[in-house]
């Protein structure tokens, strides 16, 4: 398995050399959609469209003073963590943050400031929340984009609506999704590893828990007894890597991009991402279920092979 092992760390400086960029590239404006998919949907290279939803009322629209108007009775998911991690390792645990059913008004009282809650907030359902939440919102954006859905020859399967504080980061995970991630306001910033560097990426099986805010405001941890399936998951923090801990991370070549309000990133399925936001960001994002696609089997191959190796 050694050797397994070094030709999938070569097979990665390979890529590197051969058709990732040493940063994300930004297109101008919306693509033709045959092309975008020759040169990076089938290459599974991501990019960051400029001017991609210029055209959507939301940029315009979306203050807080709208959205209180227009959706502020509305009750929603949010996501409430101690610390602003939610579906993360801590400790030895996969910890998963406490869903909260509250006024989309009452969530913006505490990302504005008015009402002081213990905790971190972050409207992250992703079940098509935007659809099934808040569909009166969708006239201010668009159900799909035209381009991205002629270029994958089928709609997205779902769309979700992101509206969170600062302190919220969403750790190093990859999906098995085409997502087109489009920032309506604030900034969002992005740390993008790609599936060939599977190899140097650690990852656990831990338990998973929950986060239950106490009636004297601290959290507890409240072990998910009832789930005899452990979760898969990176314990790595990009921010801090623990390179005495995980030494192949330094392998690793990562790529940093910021993706401000009007733009629009394309991250590829499979790619490993770490998130974090400016306060108050708000984003809606388009995922394309391509479970079945050549290149998702490919790199679900790959990913066997790093397991059979003892990258696990």
């Amino acid at each position: 398995m050694k050797s397994v092992h070094k030709v999938l760390q070569e097979f990665s400086q390979e890529a590197h050399e051969l058709y990732l960029s040493r940063s994300v590239p930004n297109l101008l404006e919306p693509p033709d959609p045959l092309q975008f998919y020759r040169d990076w949907i089938s290459p599974n290279r991501p990019c960051i469209i400029q001017n991609g939803l210029r055209h959507w009322p939301a940029l315009s629209r979306w203050s807080p003073d709208y959205l209180r108007e227009k959706i502020g009775s509305k009750v929603i998911s949010v996501a409430v963590t101690p610390n602003g991690y939610a579906d993360a390792v801590v400790g030895d645990r996969f910890m998963m943050p406490e869903e909260r059913q509250m006024s989309f008004s009452s969530v913006l009282d505490i990302i504005e400031g008015k009402v002081q809650k213990g905790g971190v907030f972050y409207i992250q359902k992703q079940c098509s929340n935007l659809l099934q939440e808040l569909p009166e919102l969708v006239d201010d954006v668009e159900p799909h984009v035209p381009w991205m859905s002629t270029a994958l020859g089928k709609l997205p399967d779902a769309v979700n609506f992101w509206l969170g504080d600062g302190n919220a980061i969403t750790s190093m995970h990859k999906d098995p999704y085409e997502n087109l991630y489009c920032v309506i306001s604030g900034v969002k910033r992005f740390i993008l590893l790609p599936p060939t560097d599977r190899p140097f990426i650690p990852y656990g099986v831990y338990q998973p828990a929950v986060y239950h805010e106490q009636d004297n405001g601290e959290f507890e941890v409240i072990e998910k007894t009832d789930s005899q399936k452990q979760v898969p998951w990176i314990p790595l923090d990009p921010l801090d890597p623990d390179l005495d801990l995980y030494p192949e991370y330094r392998k690793a070549q990562p790529l940093c991009c910021s993706v401000k309000a009007g733009e629009m990133l394309y991250l590829p399925s499979l790619w490993f991402h770490h998130v974090q936001q400016s306060h108050g960001c708000i984003a809606v994002n388009f995922w394309y279920d391509m479970e079945y696609d050549i290149k998702y089997n490919y790199f679900q191959l790959l990913e066997s092979l790093c397991g059979a190796s003892g990258s696990m």
